[in-house]
Order: structure tokens, then sequence, then C-alpha cells
């Protein structure tokens, strides 16, 4: 059959019709591997766990184990005669850094007498030969009069967690009302304040002893092993604090309340999935070092719906005109591959199809934002483009999507950080409990894999174990 010239051009020009409307939709660039991620080396964190422990029931127990009441009776032929009751009141307990004072009022009286001389005769033995002189304070009906008793206390810590003090009589004891009693050349006051310091001194001993009983190590062994034991932090994963070393703050007191802090260095460990870690055993103590508060790598993970999203709402509609053509960003959609990751954009206007570009993420710490400054088309666009569209194959293009194809990242990091603060501010078992506080999160670099956004951040804040014993 012979056409005719209209029919013969009709066969010529139909298919290039046909082809300039057809909607051109090419494959996707062949997912890479995802490229491995460099592990993440720790800085040492610092853990603070205040502790209050009220010593009032030490000090109670040491007034206990000595009598409240002392009395003597001594009546030589020569020298000083007397007999004496001296009777305490409980402790009043103040203090301040690590220095506990111990202080109460005691009452005192006494009946003395004084012999120059004693001769001893036949069948009497020893017989004053000058005349005895006599006095009383305090005694027989008459008013007690007050003396003021005072120790001092200073609290320690021993590297096998137990407490120790060194109890001492300071100031000296004080008369308050005081006995003004000389016979011969002896002040009986001060006498009777010698003989009452043995019995005094024995219950500074006494409170030294109770003290020492005091063992924080059952307590700081619980803190060490809830620390030292892997949990579950909400979607970030799980965390594993890793403590290494613990020491002691000095001490405060305030009454008879004793605060410190428990300090841990530790490398916590976060992972993806659930790894069995065995415990360390509890370090003694180190020296004390001020806590600086954490330092910690953290991979927070966005996923590129997320991002696709975002940068879709930036995109989606942009025009371009080129070589008397238009080309219409009509969605876009992002996934990994490798380093980078792939930007499929479905376009119209003067041509329908879908095209790839791709590009490496670079982040602005001063602006927060995510960009993709190299992105450029893929390879099988390119050739398609030289082949069947030219006119496409422009920096116009890539340049009007590259400029807006950004991500914010900073209600990411708002976000992230409320996050992490509820995740990991929570009762740990066994009347422990952290608080979390993150001043600063910085991100330090960001990896592309297959499936989601790797964002690498140092968190920088301080956590707070409060106890419960």
């Amino acid at each position: 059959m012979k056409l005719k010239p209209t029919q013969s051009l009709a066969v010529i020009i139909l298919p290039l019709v046909l082809y300039s409307c057809a909607t051109t939709k090419l494959l996707a660039p062949v997912i890479v591997p995802t490229a491995e991620i460099p592990n993440v080396v720790q800085p040492v964190s610092d853990i603070e766990v205040p502790v209050t422990v009220d010593l009032k029931n030490y000090f109670v127990q040491a007034e206990r184990s000595v009598p409240n009441k002392y009395t003597d009776n001594q009546q030589p032929c020569e020298g000083l005669r007397y007999q004496y009751v001296f009777t305490r009141t409980p402790f009043t307990i103040t203090g301040s850094n690590n220095v506990v004072n111990l202080s109460f009022t005691g009452s005192y009286g006494f009946a003395a007498s004084y012999c120059a001389k004693c001769a001893i005769f036949p069948g009497t033995g020893q017989t004053p030969i000058v005349p005895v002189i006599s006095a009383q304070c305090g005694w027989a009906g008459e008013q007690p009069r007050r003396m003021q008793i005072s120790y001092q206390s200073t609290i320690s810590i021993t590297p096998d967690y137990h407490l120790r003090s060194k109890t001492i009589l300071y100031p000296a004891p004080k008369p308050l009302d005081r006995c003004n009693v000389v016979m011969g050349t002896i002040d009986v006051t001060d006498r009777l304040i010698q003989y009452i310091s043995d019995p005094l001194n024995d219950l500074g001993k006494q409170v030294d002893a109770r003290i020492a009983a005091y063992n924080i190590r059952p307590m700081v062994e619980q803190i060490w092993k809830n620390l030292s034991t892997e949990s579950k932090a909400g979607d970030m994963g799980y965390v594993y604090i890793n403590p290494e070393s613990v020491r002691l703050s000095s001490f405060n007191l305030n009454g008879s309340s004793l605060t410190f802090s428990v300090g841990l260095s530790a490398k916590p460990v976060f992972t993806t999935v659930s790894t069995q870690r065995s415990i360390k055993p509890l370090p003694n103590l180190s020296a004390y070092t001020p806590a600086n508060g954490f330092n910690v790598y953290l991979d927070l993970h966005e996923n590129y719906d997320h991002l696709t999203k975002t940068v879709n709402q930036q995109v989606a509609g942009m025009k371009a005109d080129v070589a008397g053509k238009e080309f219409i960003v009509d969605n876009t959609k992002i996934w990994g591959s490798g380093k980078q990751v792939v930007m499929q954009v479905d376009f119209k206007g003067s041509s329908t199809g879908t095209i790839y570009l791709i590009g490496t993420p670079n982040y602005d710490a001063k602006t927060h934002e995510l960009s993709f400054p190299d992105l450029s088309f893929d390879l099988q666009t390119k050739a398609w483009m030289l082949k069947a569209a030219k006119w496409m194959f422009n920096g116009k293009i890539t340049d009007m999507i590259r400029q807006r194809a950004t991500y914010n990242i900073t209600q990411f990091l708002v976000d992230s950080k409320t996050r992490i603060q509820k995740e990991m501010s929570r009762d740990i078992g066994n009347g422990i409990r952290s608080d979390v506080l993150i001043h600063d999160l910085d991100i330090q670099a960001i990896y592309p894999t297959n499936e989601q956004l790797i964002i690498r951040t140092l968190s920088n804040g301080q956590i707070k174990v409060k106890v419960v014993m």
C-alpha cells in the first residue's frame, strides 16, 4: 500500500510528538552500601550523687554508752579532801564544713577540806596536827553551779568507705558559775575539772567509735551496681553508664546532718541493641577533684521521611525557565546511598518525568542548617539528558534546587535535648533516681545511612543521682 504524502508526514511526526509528551521515568541510582561510621571514643563524664546522712543517732548512742552523772569521794588526811557530783545534759549539736561541735551544760557541786600537815600517833593513825580548812559550793542544798563542756569532732573518710572522726575537748571546760574556793595553793574548781576530764575524754572516744561504725560502702556499692547495669533509654536505645572510679567530696555539716557528694567518673556507652556486660568490682576511693559535668557523644537518628517532608515543602512548585522551556518541581523524595543522599525529583512543565540528584550532607554550625552544596544530577540522569533533553542539562535547575533543599535542625536539637533529658531522668531502681540537665547539644558530624541520617552530637550538662536509703 502506497501512502499519500500527507500520510507519510504524519507517520514521521507522530512518534516525535508522542516522545515529547511522554513521561520520562529513569531507573533510580543503584544504592551503595552504607559507609562505615567511625566509632565513638567517649570522653570522661562526671556524675554527682548528693548524699545526706543524719549522724544524730550515732551521737546519741555515744552519749548512752557513758554515764551522765559522775561522783567521787577522796578523804586523805593530808592534802585536799573532796567529794563532788557532776551531772551533764544531752548534747547540743552544731556543725559546719567537716567539723561537728558538740556541747552540753554540766552542773556540779563539791565539799572540800584541806589539811596542811598530818602526823601518825600510836593508836590513832594519821591525825591532822594543824587546823583543817573546809568549804563547799553547790552542795548540801545549795544551787548547783554550771559548767560548759564542748567537743570538736572532725569528720573524714577512709579509702575503704568508713567515716572517721577525731573528737577532742575543745575549748577547755568553762565554769559558768565558778566556785571561787582556794585551799592552800589549790583552786578546787580547777582541780575538779582535772578529775572529770578523763571520763569526759572517754565520751569523746565513744563518739569516735560510733562514727567509725558508719560504713557508706553498701550505699556506694548499690549506686555503682545500678549505674553499671544497662538500661533502656526510650527510643534512643540502651545506655550503659560504665563507671570507672569513685571519689567523695568534702563534707558539710548542718547540725547533725552530714552532706557530701559521691562522684563517679564514667564513659557512657549508647547502643541500639542490648548487650550483656559484667559489673566491675567497686574500687577504693580515689582523690577528689571538682566535677566538670558530663560530655557525651550521642548518635541521634533522623529518618528520611521527615527530611523529605521538610525539603519538599521548600522546593515543590519551584519553576525554572531554561532555553524557552519550563521546568517545575512537582515532588521530591530522599534516601541514603553510601556517604551521600539520593534526591528523587518528580517534575512537570514542558516535560513530565522523574530525575535523580546526588549530594553530600553539609552542616553549618552557625545557622544550624543542613544543606547539599554538591547536589548534582546522577550519572544515569546526565546520560539521559544528553541524549534526549539537553535543555534540562543546565546548572540553573540544580542551582535552584540546591539553594532551597535545606533543613534547619534547630527544632530537631531542641526536641532532642528535651527528649534526652526526659528519657535519662528516671528511676534507676533500689531507691536511686537520675536527673539529667542538658546545657548544650552540638552537632559534630552527620552520617547518611541507607535507612536514616545519623547525627552525631556532643552533649554536655549535669547528671545528679538522688539516693533514698
